[in-house]
């Protein structure tokens, strides 16, 4: 923040009446990209001390709870933090250089986030891949509240994040290192910091003491990483985190997350005969997939009992392939498929439908398995269940698949030639769909971009092994349709409803496969898919600049349809007859004309020298318009060029 800055520089000005010793203190600020400190682009302030001020020993020889803070987060597998640091965090940036300084192949890796939107997204992409919290440092109140709807996302998203907050200082008059310097630590101190986040947490804490730090970091990470895993948040005060303490270590044997919990025996036999028996079984799932084991389960299930159909209303990972006759694909829980379903078997799964519009049969027996079956962080959630049991949902398929499979009963049931009828019916029912679906798309070359030829070149264009990050709102059902992701972890949909997410979540997803590809893992392209509103909502600029600082090559298509269209959506399915009907977006106050030239922005934001013609092929980003389909198939072409051969960024802005 320029705040922080240009404060620290007017507190230094020989103006100001501070009373100074002759000696002063430096604050090093260095400018280079290089992921480790360097001290040859530094620029020195002096700071000057305030007589009687306590102030701390020099760090290189001493051990503090800051030092403490990231040895603990290494010690606990967190490889990444991702940083927006202010006025609280001294001790924190004393132990980050002494870290990187000291022990730069066993410290975490700083990546400098400009917003705090970028650093929590970021963060949380990284563990929807890995399933691993990652850090995220704040600045005190302001930047708790700057994490904004990343915290929602993580949440509800169900996706584990470590954030720490420092706090303003607790005395002010110099009693111990850290005490109160500046004008801003008696503007940064509300009551409850902590209750900003609260309720999207499933752990906050404070770091009261230095002697404890490490077992406060260990908790919150059981938290994070127990399901439903989610963010946890821990702040600390600057004369804590100053405070110098004894090196130590816990044995992380003994501080693991809650193990996976199984279905009771008898339920295992209920919900298997149930689906088995059923005349039109229906699984409904959202979040399963998040665990890449589960979709070969979930195969398995679809495949002993022929004609059962599989739908995700979540769209948060991919839970069962979009090739295999089951599936009914992905809407967010409205789809005709669950209004003439006799059994509904709901896993892992929010919103399975929505009830003023397609609820199923009101004597449908439904069964709820998922590791949070009450929907605790939703008010208001009643849909209705004969039964709800909190399961992983891998170890609860391992356990209905193999009582199918050894059960002699419905072994025997299974052999009745209907099912066999009902497995040719369902196969040619998935077939007259993906008819359906490529029916819509229009591929000639001067034909003008949509949702189904964009998702459609999309597909044929990219490796097998593109990780597709997508936030397009209104054009997410299409795409998906169109892409029928169909590898577990090939689709991640945010799941939460911050737009925005996916700026920094696409960062996150690729350096989590660039990780997972130095430890033996396969090469990783990543797609971020985004609509032009929701790439405007959240700091775009910033994780553009992130991108290009840190080479992190990421696809993003901005589909750019002129603003937001979801709001049109919800004002007519409330007023179908209503005003919105003949309205403009401009009367609406929905529309973004005259566009941002989203090309031009990305190029700019990550530094590179190239002006507004496109001209220099050399830099980091490239940004494109296209408006039909040739266009677009042309900057498909260039962008497999930069982003497999030249490991560079590339930002296609396809104008609808």
């Amino acid at each position: 923040m320029a705040f922080r800055n240009s404060l620290a520089r007017a507190l230094c000005s020989p103006a100001m009446n501070i009373a100074r010793k002759s000696s002063c203190s430096r604050v090093f600020i260095s400018h280079t990209p290089a992921a480790f400190f360097s001290t040859s682009n530094c620029v020195s302030l002096p700071i000057p001390k305030r007589a009687g001020m306590a102030t701390a020993k020099s760090t290189a020889r001493s051990y503090t709870t800051a030092f403490a803070l990231f040895e603990a987060l290494w010690e606990a597998g967190i490889t990444a933090c991702f940083v927006n640091l202010g006025s609280d965090h001294p001790s924190i940036i004393e132990a980050i250089v002494k870290g990187k300084r000291e022990r730069p192949n066993s410290w975490p890796r700083m990546i400098t986030c400009p917003s705090e939107v970028t650093a929590i997204s970021m963060a949380d992409g990284y563990a929807r891949v890995t399933g691993r919290p990652q850090a995220v440092l704040v600045h005190v109140d302001v930047g708790t509240q700057a994490l904004g709807q990343g915290i929602h996302n993580a949440s509800i998203g169900r996706a584990p994040v470590f954030v720490f907050a420092g706090l303003c200082p607790y005395t002010e008059s110099g009693e111990l290192p850290g005490s109160r310097t500046e004008y801003m630590h008696w503007l940064q101190e509300p009551p409850d910091q902590k209750a900003i986040v609260r309720q999207y947490c499933r752990y906050t804490g404070e770091v009261r003491t230095g002697l404890n730090i490490k077992q406060t970091i260990g908790r919150a990470l059981q938290f994070a990483n127990s399901t439903p895993k989610g963010p946890v948040y821990i702040a600390g005060a600057r004369e804590v985190l100053a405070q110098e303490i004894q090196p130590y270590s816990l044995q992380q044997e003994q501080w693991v997350p809650i193990g996976p919990s199984a279905l009771p025996t008898d339920v295992v036999h209920d919900i298997s005969t149930a689906l088995v028996q059923a005349e039109r079984p229906l699984i409904i799932t959202g979040y399963s997939g998040r665990d890449r084991r589960t979709p070969e389960l979930l195969v398995a299930l679809a495949n002993l009992i022929p004609g059962i159909r599989v739908h995700d209303t979540g769209g948060s990972d991919m839970c069962f392939p979009s090739n295999h006759i089951a599936s009914e694909g992905f809407r967010l829980a409205l789809d005709e498929c669950t209004q003439d379903a006799d059994v509904v078997f709901l896993l892992d799964c929010d919103v399975p439908w929505i009830p003023s519009r397609n609820p199923p049969p009101k004597n449908a027996k439904i069964y709820h398995v998922d590791s949070d079956p009450l929907n605790q962080h939703i008010p208001v959630s009643f849909f209705p269940a004969h039964g709800r049991w909190k399961a992983e949902s891998y170890t609860a398929l391992t356990q209905l698949v193999n009582h199918i499979k050894n059960d002699a009963l419905l072994t025997k049931t299974l052999q009745d030639p209907k099912y066999a009828a009902r497995g040719e019916a369902r196969a040619e029912a998935h077939k007259a769909r993906l008819a359906n679906i490529a029916s819509q798309t229009r591929l000639g070359d001067e034909d003008a971009l949509d949702a189904h030829n964009i998702g459609s070149l999309l597909k044929a264009s990219l490796p097998d092994s593109t990780t597709f990050v997508v936030e397009a709102v209104t054009g997410a059902q299409i795409l998906h349709d169109q892409l029928q992701p169909s590898r577990p972890g090939s689709w991640i949909n945010c799941g939460g409803t911050g737009i925005g997410w996916s700026n920094g979540a696409a960062l996150g997803v690729k350096m989590a496969l660039a990780d997972l590809e130095k430890a033996g893992g396969k090469p990783s392209f990543v797609c971020q898919i985004v609509g032009d509103g929701t790439f405007m909502c959240a700091a775009p600029s910033s994780a553009l600049w992130v991108g290009s600082k840190y080479e992190i090559p990421v696809l993003t298509i901005v589909l750019n349809n002129g603003g937001w269209k979801a709001p049109r959506n919800s004002t007519e399915l409330v007023y179908p007859n209503g005003l919105n009907t003949s309205a403009s977006d401009e009367e609406m106050s929905i529309s973004f004309r005259p566009t941002p030239n989203y090309a031009a922005l990305s190029e700019a934001a990550a530094g590179s020298e190239v002006g507004w013609g496109n001209t220099t092929e050399n830099a980091w980003m490239k940004g494109v318009r296209a408006g039909t389909v040739r266009e677009f198939k042309e900057a498909l072409q260039l962008a497999h060029s930069r982003l497999i051969k030249d490991g560079k960024g590339m930002l296609i802005e396809a104008l609808m």
